[in-house]
């Protein structure tokens, strides 16, 4: 079976502070007597939606979306865990201890649930959502050597309750000192639907030139006769 975890892009897309945008409206409408259907579509923040982050989010030096190899998209060992969360929490490494053990060594791709994606018609999604702990970098990179990119279901790495944390966390995953590895972010996932093992993760950015993030489509193989 074939799931997609990426939400759609719509306008009543939720946005980080709740300050951003999306508009989309005809060009020309078939319907209006035009030759076809064509539309504007006016992203007021490229990190808005199931997005990714790229490490020139927060280094003027960090890798654009475009300088990552395209085969760093395709994540062929993939783990979910849920760490159910209802208010903005941050998440740290007591958390993830408790749900280490679900975690492939080899893991390329790890999946946080919250269950927090239940909101996201709310404003609660955004002014009091969960966030990861800077911590989580380091302990993620010494557990899981092969681990690439993190992603989860609510709004930002940064919970709107400790935003100066955020900051930190974002610089830790993106753009670490000393030569570490970096580790992709993908924020405000679609993960409901998904209760089975997953096989394969395909995540398809858009690439826009200085590309430091943006939207992304996720697909994901998943086996249906086992469960995780």
């Amino acid at each position: 079976m074939i799931l997609r975890l990426s939400h759609l892009i719509s306008q009543s897309t939720p946005s980080y502070g709740n300050k951003d945008r999306i508009i989309i409206r005809d060009n020309s409408s078939i319907k209006k007597g035009d030759t076809a259907n064509s539309s504007c579509w006016i992203f007021s923040n490229n990190h808005i939606g199931t997005h990714i982050d790229s490490p020139n989010h927060f280094s003027e030096t960090g890798k654009k979306i475009q300088d990552i190899p395209a085969g760093d998209f395709f994540y062929n060992v993939v783990s979910l865990v849920d760490i159910p969360c209802t208010n903005g929490v941050l998440i740290g490494i007591n958390d993830l201890k408790k749900v280490e053990e679900l975690i492939d060594i080899n893991v390329e791709l790890l999946l946080i649930r919250t269950g927090y994606e239940n909101y996201r018609t709310e404003n609660k999604y955004w002014n009091d959502s969960p966030g990861l702990a800077a911590e989580l970098a380091d302990y993620f990179r010494d557990k899981f050597p092969a681990l690439r990119c993190v992603g989860f279901d609510f709004i930002s790495l940064t919970s709107w309750n400790f935003r100066p944390e955020g900051r930190i966390s974002h610089r830790a995953f993106l753009c670490p000192e000393d030569d570490k590895k970096f580790l992709l972010v993908i924020e405000d996932m679609a993960l409901l639907a998904t209760n089975n093992k997953i096989n394969q993760v395909i995540v398809a950015p858009l690439f826009v030139e200085d590309g430091n993030g943006g939207a992304v489509t996720v697909f994901a193989t998943i086996d249906t006769n086992s469960r995780s």
